[in-house]
């Protein structure tokens, strides 16, 4: 365990610009991480399993253009997000809200961030224990230590408004994938939407926001693939990171048996490749 004091060279810039920044940081992985281009995905810890996936697909993309992804490591949307970024090869903090020796809610995600050149931080001394307060406060260096923050699903009632009250504060953007008026799951982002929010349904919504010019060449390798358009779709869903013939189905909202048949002519194409398990890659 290492101790970055405010003064320290390896504290995190952007942190320093916040209201209230913690004044010392115990860090467990590279500390390198922390001064790293950011952005936090975050959302409810009772997420939809179409939340989860695509909490996962977004970390996974952004994590690709060597942006870390911050979140909070609980369930539901923030240990996507993690397991998302490290996926991709990429790198992932967790903010914790009590010491080290009090691990919250999965060891398996913590030691899997460690285990991936993460990086795991908190305010706490290594004997504090769980408690609510340090939940509302870690989020205010979840939103400190990002550019901006992917809100992908809230209730109306959620801690992920105190977040992106946060954000807001530090004037930072929060991004938020729209629901159906009529989800539960979603009432939350939309509200968050009403109030000023940016609208994303692709990950391009926020690289292009930040200007980030390696997404360019990334889309234009795409382009130059000749897909049949009713194939595109579910083609765009695969990437190098294997994902499942299931998985496909419930993000594009098509029958199994509709996917299965197009996974099998993108197969025939040379486009795609199929693993064990119903799983395909590019």
């Amino acid at each position: 365990m290492k101790t970055i004091s405010i003064e320290s060279k390896l504290y995190p810039q952007i942190l320093r610009t916040i209201v209230n920044p913690p004044q010392i940081l115990y860090v467990l992985g590279d500390e390198n991480n922390l001064n790293k281009k950011s952005l936090s995905i975050i959302g409810s810890r009772n997420a939809s399993e179409y939340g989860r996936e695509t909490a996962r697909k977004f970390a996974r993309g952004i994590a690709m253009q060597r942006i870390n992804i911050v979140s909070g490591m609980a369930m539901g949307i923030d240990s996507e997000a993690h397991l998302g970024a490290i996926e991709a090869g990429g790198t992932t903090i967790a903010v914790l809200g009590s010491g080290f020796n009090h691990i919250f809610p999965d060891k398996k995600v913590f030691e899997k961030i460690l285990n991936n050149g993460g990086t795991v931080i908190t305010e706490y001394e290594p004997d504090v224990e769980v408690f609510s307060e340090g939940f509302r406060k870690r989020n205010r260096i979840v939103a400190g230590l990002s550019l901006g923050t992917l809100v992908v699903e809230a209730k109306a009632k959620s801690g992920t408004s105190i977040t992106a009250r946060f954000v807001q504060q530090f004037n930072r953007k929060v991004f938020c994938i729209p629901h159906a008026i009529e989800d539960d799951y979603g009432k939350g982002t939309n509200k968050l939407l009403k109030s000023g929010a940016i609208l994303v349904t692709d990950i391009l919504d926020i690289l292009e926001y930040y200007d980030i010019s390696e997404v360019v060449e990334t889309i234009n390798i795409e382009e130059n693939i000749d897909v049949p358009e009713e194939y595109r779709e579910c083609y765009n869903m695969i990437e190098k990171n294997p994902i499942s013939s299931n998985q496909i189905s419930k993000l594009t909202n098509k029958s199994i048996s509709e996917v299965n048949t197009i996974l099998t002519m993108l197969e025939l194409e040379g486009l795609i490749k199929s693993l064990p398990g119903n799983y395909f890659c590019k």
